[in-house]
């Protein structure tokens, strides 16, 4: 595929998704209007566009040498009055020359062509709208069938009350085995729990007693917050200032995409990108 092809194709994933940027960032300024000064610089993004040229990074090609992701073995409670094992957070690993990849935070085959990370906020209106549309179609259509490796970024908003609580819940369920469970609750019950704080109750709902013992011992970890703290890290190195902002990698190349885009505008360019 020649560059002014691709060219075109990256412009024109700008237009067809530049609608529903504004929408993004008009639900994102109206979620941050709470105490926290700090909410409007970090949500706003002035004139940047949803997906820009393609940049170099050092990214390399996947490979296979990446170690096994480690499954949380469940411990059925004793008959002493002892607590259930709390599995410690797994560490995460460079995978394909992009680090701090929390295996149980991530979806597909690792041999998939492209790698896409999404950088999300539990809290974020517009991260709930993602979820609820592109990401379910993307997962059941790319990540399933082996073309996309898909890896969840937390990036909480500090303008956000309850989304680094949420992040904790999340990171932890994940070490259970449970992110799917505790992604779908959160976001499809974001409404109840941004008003009330209840995080912990929400979680629960999906969640049996004994996985909530050990995820309330887990988010407790100093790991936990360390490891949302690396997100948050990684996510400035891509210039990520508002949710949801998804980078996708392929061939060494880098496509940041900010905002809400439509499953049919990035089924297109995935197919693209996979004809090169």
């Amino acid at each position: 595929m020649s560059r002014s092809y691709l060219a075109r194709l990256t412009f024109a994933l700008v237009f067809l998704s530049g609608a529903l940027l504004v929408g993004c960032k008009s639900q994102s300024q109206s979620a941050d209007n709470s105490p926290t000064p700090s909410a409007a610089a970090q949500t706003a993004t002035g004139s940047a566009m949803p997906v820009s040229t393609p940049v170099s990074t050092p990214v390399t090609s996947p490979t296979q040498t990446e170690a096994a992701p480690v499954q949380a073995v469940p411990t059925k409670a004793s008959q002493a009055s002892a607590p259930p094992a709390t599995p410690a957070p797994v560490p995460a690993s460079t995978f394909a020359g992009i680090p701090d990849v929390d295996p149980h935070k991530t979806r597909g085959s690792k041999s998939a062509p492209i790698i896409m990370e999404t950088f999300s906020d539990f809290q974020c209106p517009a991260c709930k709208q993602l979820y609820m549309g592109t990401s379910r179609q993307l997962n059941d259509n790319y990540v399933a069938t082996g073309k996309v490796f898909a890896i969840h970024r937390d990036f909480p908003l500090p303008g956000h009350a309850y989304s680094r609580v949420a992040a904790r819940y999340g990171r932890a369920a994940a070490q259970l085995g449970r992110l799917e469970q505790v992604e779908q609750v959160l976001f499809e019950n974001q409404e109840k729990w941004e008003q009330t704080g209840d995080v912990d109750g929400t979680v629960a709902s999906v969640l049996s007693p004994a996985d909530m013992t050990k995820i309330r011992a887990l988010i407790k970890n100093p790991a936990i917050d360390a490891a949302i703290e690396k997100d948050l890290a990684l996510g400035r190195t891509y210039a990520v200032n508002q949710t949801p902002t998804t980078i996708i990698h392929y061939k060494g190349q880098t496509y940041p995409v900010v905002g809400i885009v439509s499953y049919d505008v990035l089924h297109q360019f995935l197919d693209q990108l996979l004809r090169q």
